[in-house]
């Protein structure tokens, strides 16, 4: 289908007024004509983590409802998510995946690329609002047992550096062509060192659930900014200031990827939820349990680009929603609009 002077945002991330012809949803041919006026067409957004929305949450529904959560994510220009667990027990993580497996096999809406397991292999100190029941080692069995189920699908760890058996475990999921985030930490600068060099890429949502940084142990939070790997950021404002989001922006520039870290009440009305076996409370803002702490977000990945456009502009805060998580991820379909790529109109 060719879709005649369309306003979108080039490789560049310049806007151009242009024809795009579309097979099957990815752009076989792009005509520029001229400079584009007005809104533009954005590339589709990724979320690599993302618990759930509109009324459903990944760890308690069925493929049918998740299928669900996918065709919403679509109509706000996610092209592609990664579902994302909690600590649970063994069964409850293996038959969430197998749900998350069944409902990507439909590709009519935001694609899903993999599974995100976060936890169980983090801090006991800094689980937030998990619960400590569920926490572990590492443990190589259940990364062969999702890989059983998830077939070609990526899987994503997020875990704690400090963890027992950490390294070893990180060798291995990266050897298997997997991917590990340090989160969730009480880690030194050291810990986070020892695993980029058994494989670790990225940050998980950098300043939550860590140790503060201090001026004798940058700890974890100091490795994420001086180091190279990528970083989690829910610019929410609530998770993270305006002033500490623009101290990020400025020490990684191409190396942050923008997440909704959102649960169940994304999309919804405000009132009592479940998260992570708690009662939570979702207002307009935020997501909190009883005693005040953060649970998830509300966060839309286009309420986070615009909210990082305040900090970075609008090509910047696209890119880190964009291009940077197709990039962490090797998604060769997504990341910008140029032909080849996959596209939403």
């Amino acid at each position: 289908m060719l879709y005649k002077d369309i306003n979108f945002l080039n490789r560049d991330y310049n806007p151009i007024l242009g024809d795009i012809e579309i097979e099957d949803g990815i752009i076989v041919s792009i005509k520029e004509k001229d400079k584009g006026n007005g809104k533009a067409l954005l590339p589709p957004f990724t979320d690599i983590h993302i618990h759930g929305g509109y009324g459903v949450d990944i760890m308690s529904s069925t493929s049918s409802e998740i299928v669900y959560l996918s065709k919403r994510l679509y109509e706000n220009n996610v092209g592609a998510y990664m579902p994302a667990t909690v600590a649970k027990s063994r069964s409850k993580i293996l038959s969430c995946a197998k749900e998350i497996r069944l409902a990507s096999k439909n590709r009519d809406y935001a694609q899903i690329i993999g599974i995100h397991i976060e936890g169980p292999f983090i801090s006991h100190k800094f689980k937030g609002i998990m619960e400590d029941k569920f926490i572990t080692c590492c443990d190589i069995s259940l990364y062969e047992d999702l890989k059983n189920i998830m077939g070609d699908l990526k899987i994503r760890f997020t875990i704690a550096p400090e963890c027992e058996g950490a390294e070893e475990f990180s060798k291995y999921v990266t050897s298997h062509g997997d991917y590990i985030s340090m989160g969730h930490s009480g880690g030194s600068y050291d810990d986070c060192q020892r695993l980029i060099k058994a494989g670790a890429s990225s940050y998980t949502h950098l300043f939550n659930a860590m140790t503060p940084i201090h001026h004798r142990e940058t700890g974890i939070i100091g490795a994420g900014l001086l180091g190279n790997e990528y970083v989690e950021v829910i610019a929410d404002f609530v998770h993270l200031s305006k002033q500490c989001i623009e101290l990020i922006a400025r020490l990684k520039k191409d190396k942050i990827i923008l997440i909704t870290d959102a649960m169940e009440a994304m999309g919804c009305q405000k009132g009592k939820y479940t998260f992570c076996g708690k009662e939570v409370t979702a207002d307009n803002s935020s997501v909190r349990d009883n005693t005040g702490r953060l649970s998830g977000s509300i966060l839309t990945m286009e309420r986070a680009v615009i909210n990082m456009s305040e900090i970075t502009g609008l090509k910047a805060a696209v890119k880190m929603a964009a291009e940077n998580p197709a990039k962490l991820l090797n998604l060769d379909e997504y990341g910008y609009i140029d032909t080849g790529k996959r596209i939403i109109i």
